[in-house]
């Protein structure tokens, strides 16, 4: 199979965004009705391929994330052992719980949509869509602060992720602003051309399942953001088609163990097959990868 350049092209366009952003829209309004809610530090934002602007066409539905700032859990790991100590010394109890936050966010979520159209799903609550809209996946979390700096006067620095407690299982951390950041930097740095080519891996995956080639459940599109966001700018081309085989050459290159070795997960906090909370598999990624390759 050889794509074509008019295909290189259609594929690293942006997909549609008005019936996210209108669900974004009414999912914001739903949870600004909750008098439970109003009364707490909560941030409401977009994550995933949406926020991200490196959704395709044939993207579904949205991530909007419930962060309780006024409750944190907490990464010391940083920290040295003076600083572990004036942490210790500012240390105050959680006024509000996961569990508490998930309950509210359910329950503003049932009185404007009505209980037949969300459900709880382990690690979020899933709103079901209407023509016009796309399904929405609403995840409560707690504000994650890595510590970097906690000095003796209490005024710390951190890195500020989301802490999700699913249903079973233990923690889920994720660093979303930072991904979103780094992304748009990366995008400066190629000159408009990383996000152009996420889309086109994304795609090109697609077609790869397609054929029968790969699974559905074989890297997902956040894995391959992430391995599209460690190749060198300078493979970030003008030209659609030599792009996508630029991108391709340079990763379907590396063996499973360079894979682990060098790869960063979009956050720049975490290693993508080493601690990143997805457990990717560097075997699977690169045979992956390496059926990506064959399709150009």
């Amino acid at each position: 199979m050889v794509i074509s350049a008019e295909t290189s092209k259609v594929w690293s366009a942006q997909g549609s965004t008005d019936a996210s952003e209108r669900t974004y829209r009414s999912v914001r309004a739903a949870l600004s009705k909750s008098d439970e809610l109003s009364t707490l530090n909560v941030e409401v934002f977009l994550q995933g391929s949406y926020a991200n602007n490196t959704n395709t066409r044939g993207d579904s539905d949205v991530d909007v994330v419930v962060m309780l700032k006024s409750t944190y859990t907490p990464d010391t790991s940083r920290l040295s052992a003076a600083e572990l100590a004036n942490y210790e010394r500012h240390w105050t109890p959680a006024s509000t719980s996961a569990d508490q936050l998930r309950a509210m966010v359910q329950r503003a979520l049932v009185a404007h949509y009505g209980a037949s159209r969300v459900e709880s799903k382990d690690k979020c609550l899933k709103i079901a869509g209407q023509p016009g809209y796309v399904d929405a996946d609403v995840v409560p979390a707690l504000q994650q602060r890595l510590f970097t700096k906690f000095p003796s006067d209490g005024r710390a620095s951190w890195i500020e992720g989301t802490s999700i407690k699913p249903l079973s299982g233990g923690r889920i951390v994720n660093f979303p602003k930072e991904h979103r950041t780094n992304g748009e930097d990366k995008n400066a740095a190629s000159n408009g051309y990383y996000k152009p080519a996420v889309r086109q891996v994304k795609q090109l995956r697609r077609a790869a399942v397609d054929r029968g080639l790969l699974s559905k459940k074989d890297a997902p599109g956040y894995l391959l953001e992430c391995l599209v966001s460690n190749v060198p700018d300078s493979n970030f081309v003008y030209g659609d088609a030599e792009r996508l085989a630029r991108v391709i050459s340079h990763l379907a290159a590396f063996t499973p163990s360079d894979l682990k070795l060098s790869m960063w997960s979009g956050d720049r906090v975490t290693r993508l097959f080493v601690n990143d909370p997805g457990q990717h598999d560097e075997f699977l990624s690169s045979r992956v990868l390496k059926t990506l390759k064959g399709l150009l």
